[in-house]
């Protein structure tokens, strides 16, 4: 066991200001099941919508064409791109005016999907998310052609996408206010479970969305009763150190070379969260763990995960990775670390990821 293992963690702190987790509107949870929450919300000066395709969030059209490769990761989900040369300016998503949002959620296909309210100030604020990834699937015409977006003139569904940039939400969060970060952290995860489950899992009817957007029901007449609710995916994220507080970083096998993060897994069924950590250790990088440290969490919906994070003391500095998943660990001293990371011998990962901000914190300074 480490001398004072838990005493030097627990001195460093808990992870704190994680990009996803840092949802600062009320929720509102109580208003969800009104059925014409919605409607009302879109007659209401004080509502802001974003819009949402295929899990990308919706910015100012010149915004991400001016660093198109800093922010575009959709293409490698195992490790998303560096942000380095990602704006420095905030960004902010492209909030659709109110005339617009109420055309544009009537058109066939479109999830509507109520983030919550902001009550600071003399007149709260409330959010709401379009999701527009089927409604963009009906042809011209079909979507309503005659949809008229702030005096623009009739359009149809590829007009609409063409308008703005669309961003990925691990490309938006390090540039974009905590606030906003939030309510496309939410929008994006509740409209990646409707595009994943659009049939009951229990009779394979097909489903309908209700509790704005929170909540499905079936449509079949024998199973009308029957509610539906996301699930969300747990899974571990661990900062192993050994005695000489040095940190174990690895790089998977379909991960691009140079790529290396912390140890990580899904928790199985009937499985504690402490034995995934010592579990996930042993099969990946055959190193045993003996005491266990919570530092945060944080949604991560890519689809449906919420990343848990750990520091976790290494019983012995020997490291037998499986060839399967992992193909290379290596032990870092806070000054290798730094070194390889400003050579570019090594790639950490981006700055949405709470796997970035473990690094950083046991580093004690952020990465350049």
């Amino acid at each position: 066991m480490g001398e004072g293992f838990q005493e030097r963690v627990r001195a460093a702190g808990c992870l704190r200001d994680l990009p996803l987790a840092q949802s600062m509107v009320d929720l509102d949870v109580a208003s969800r099941p009104d059925e014409h929450l919605i409607e009302r919300l879109l007659n209401t000066a004080t509502t802001r919508v974003m819009l949402v395709n295929h899990g990308l969030i919706a910015v100012a059209r010149d915004v991400a064409s001016s660093a198109p490769a800093a922010l575009a990761c959709a293409d490698d989900p195992a490790a998303p791109r560096p942000d380095a040369c990602a704006p420095a300016a905030p960004l902010a998503p492209a909030w659709l005016d109110a005339h617009a949002a109420r055309q544009l959620a009537t058109c066939p296909g479109t999830l509507a999907v109520y983030l919550g309210r902001d009550a600071a100030g003399a007149d709260p604020m409330s959010y709401i998310a379009l999701d527009i990834t089927r409604t963009a699937a009906h042809p011209a015409g079909g979507m309503g052609a005659d949809l008229d977006l702030g005096g623009e003139p009739a359009c149809d569904a590829e007009w609409v996408l063409q308008r703005y940039d669309w961003v990925e939400l691990r490309s938006f969060a390090p540039c974009a206010g905590a606030r906003d970060v939030g309510l496309a952290t939410s929008a994006v995860a509740v409209c990646a479970w409707h595009a994943s489950q659009r049939f009951c899992p229990a009779c394979g009817s097909a489903v309908r969305p209700i509790w704005s957007g929170w909540a499905q029901r079936c449509t079949n007449p024998d199973d009308v009763d029957r509610m539906l609710f996301p699930r969300i995916e747990p899974a571990v994220i661990t900062a192993i150190v050994d005695d000489d507080d040095r940190l174990l970083l690895q790089h998977n096998r379909a991960w691009r070379p140079g790529f290396f993060s912390v140890s990580a897994g899904f928790v199985e069924a009937g499985e504690s969260l402490e034995r995934a950590v010592r579990r996930e250790a042993a099969e990946e990088v055959g190193v045993a763990i003996d005491e266990v440290v919570y530092l945060g969490s944080q949604p991560w919906p890519f689809p449906a995960s919420i990343m848990l994070g750990f520091c976790a003391h290494a019983v012995s500095s020997a490291v037998q990775v499986d060839h399967d998943e992992v193909e290379s660990a290596r032990w870092f001293t806070r000054d290798e670390l730094a070194d390889a990371v400003a050579s570019g011998a090594i790639e950490p990962p981006g700055r949405a990821s709470i796997a970035r901000h473990m690094i950083e914190w046991w580093l004690g300074a952020p990465l350049s």
